[in-house]
């Protein structure tokens, strides 16, 4: 029969030792005196190492959280999509705490905290009937920017006169700020309404340290995504006025201050027979003085201005040009 896998871990290795040293004390103590003697040095070693199997566990959660800590950095920071890293952020949450649910809220920009992911232990969104959290300790925190940590709501003196606490039944809550560069952009809210004194120190500090990856992550994403927006907003742009500079029968033409040209439609190119690459970036003047030696004279190209050129018909006649 194969023998399990933590049979080979420390713990296991210790769990194991302890028992024999048990049960040898056990059956010397009845021998004689000398072997009492020894019996109760074995009964000590046992001891030693009982807290030596509680060290190991210790020691084993440590690693794992490091462990965790490690993987959330790769998972969080793999993506720069804003819902899809608000949803792991949450998920990580709820597998390493143990929490029955989890609410994570960013400040907008009003500043009023705004619930943006809410998950359960079955990784599935919660709808916002399901929402019900306790304002007074989110608050609490938001105001003191520490985190707060209560094995048991109903009962904890500093909540359990609260209406939310006592009308929702809230129990284990641990709720811990997220800040980026000391200034708090939101919180993460975790709980579990079944089981009491179901979050320790060691998941508040766990939490806590996870919250200062989890609040760069999520900042990240954000930018990318206001970025991405502004993108979507300039391309829209840009091809919308494309399509009117095409729709344009006319010849136009705009110049920067400095006489540059900087965009010309295709009635342009037509026009002055010359493609557009050749068109822009040439200077408006000498473009001018190719049509007629006397019109550059009509336009003015100062600071802060800039000219657009109509032309009309193939026409070269400086009265057949405006500035716009």
């Amino acid at each position: 029969m194969t023998e399990s896998k933590s049979e080979y871990s420390l713990e296991g290795q210790l769990v194991e030792l302890s028992r024999m040293a048990e049960g040898l004390s056990a059956r010397m103590l009845a021998a004689t005196a000398p072997e009492r003697s020894i019996a109760e040095n074995i009964r000590m070693m046992g001891k030693r190492l009982r807290a030596l199997q509680e060290q190991a566990r210790e020691a084993e959660a440590e690693k794992r959280n490091l462990s965790a800590m490690v993987e959330i950095g790769q998972v969080i920071n793999s993506s720069l999509e804003l819902h899809t890293v608000l949803n792991e952020v949450v998920d990580t949450i709820v597998r390493l705490t143990g929490a029955e649910r989890c609410f994570l809220m960013l400040r907008d920009e009003r500043g009023t905290l705004q619930i943006l992911a809410a998950r359960n232990w079955e990784q599935v969104s919660l709808e916002s009937s399901e929402s019900e959290i306790s304002d007074t300790i989110v608050q609490k925190v938001v105001d003191s920017g520490k985190a707060i940590l209560t094995t048991n709501a109903l009962t904890d003196p500093r909540f359990g006169g609260q209406s939310s606490i006592i009308a929702y039944n809230l129990r284990s809550i641990l709720c811990v700020p997220l800040k980026l560069k000391d200034t708090l952009t939101g919180v993460i809210y975790a709980d579990n309404r079944i089981r009491e004194g179901i979050f320790t120190e060691r998941e508040r500090d766990l939490l806590s340290a996870f919250a200062n990856q989890a609040a760069i992550a999520l900042e990240n994403a954000r930018l990318f995504e206001s970025v991405s927006r502004t993108l979507d907003e300039v391309t829209e742009l840009k091809n919308l006025m494309e399509d009117v500079f095409a729709s344009i029968d006319n010849a136009v033409i705009t110049a920067g201050t400095d006489g540059t040209i900087t965009l010309c439609n295709k009635a342009s190119e037509t026009i002055l027979g010359s493609p557009r690459d050749s068109i822009l970036g040439a200077s408006l003047p000498a473009l001018l003085a190719t049509l007629s030696p006397d019109m550059p004279g009509y336009f003015f190209f100062g600071e802060g201005t800039g000219c657009a050129l109509h032309r009309y018909g193939g026409s070269s006649h400086p009265g057949d040009a405006r500035l716009g």
